[in-house]
């Protein structure tokens, strides 16, 4: 097992650890909640997503936090105002708010990443709510997820990249 510690504002976990009681299931990627805003005073969260091969968000944007994302592993294909770039581990990009953006893993192997929102005020509800209302699931309730998105301020523009 994982070592957790928390001290004031310290905060240390183990790779396989988040800050929710168990890993969150976000439209088939696997989440932990590495840093959540109420561990920054609502200033950022930290997410660290697995994304499997063909999978994505759909294209959307956040009316209340610019968002970053850091490639870990795989390849990653990010799209923000129609502009498209490839992401290789170390890349990054960045998504101010009311950008209209999604990213892709248009390749057969799983990769990794991690995503930063900036303020964090309740992003991590946001993906709580919507990994609680679609579990157990086949296929995400979109009319249901679209609904949560709406309201968290983040407002769905279309389908994912493709």
């Amino acid at each position: 097992m994982g070592v957790q510690m928390e001290t004031g504002n310290t905060l240390v976990l183990d790779e396989a650890e988040g800050r929710t009681a168990e890993p969150l299931d976000i439209l088939g990627q696997t989440v932990l909640v590495k840093l959540a805003s109420g561990d920054t005073g609502g200033d950022a969260a930290e997410f660290h997503l697995t994304v499997p091969p063909m999978s994505g968000p759909p294209l959307h944007r956040h009316a209340r936090e610019d968002e970053w994302f850091y490639v870990l592993e795989g390849t990653i294909t990010v799209e923000i105002d129609g502009a498209r770039s490839v992401l290789n581990p170390g890349g990054s990009a960045f998504a101010p708010r009311r950008t209209v953006h999604a990213f892709q893993n248009f390749t057969s192997e799983t990769g990794k990443i991690l995503v930063m929102t900036t303020p964090g005020t309740d992003f991590n509800r946001f993906f709580v709510a919507l990994s609680a209302h679609n579990m157990g699931l086949a296929a995400p309730d979109l009319p249901g997820s679209v609904q949560i998105m709406m309201e968290h301020g983040i407002e769905m523009m279309g389908p994912p990249l493709s």
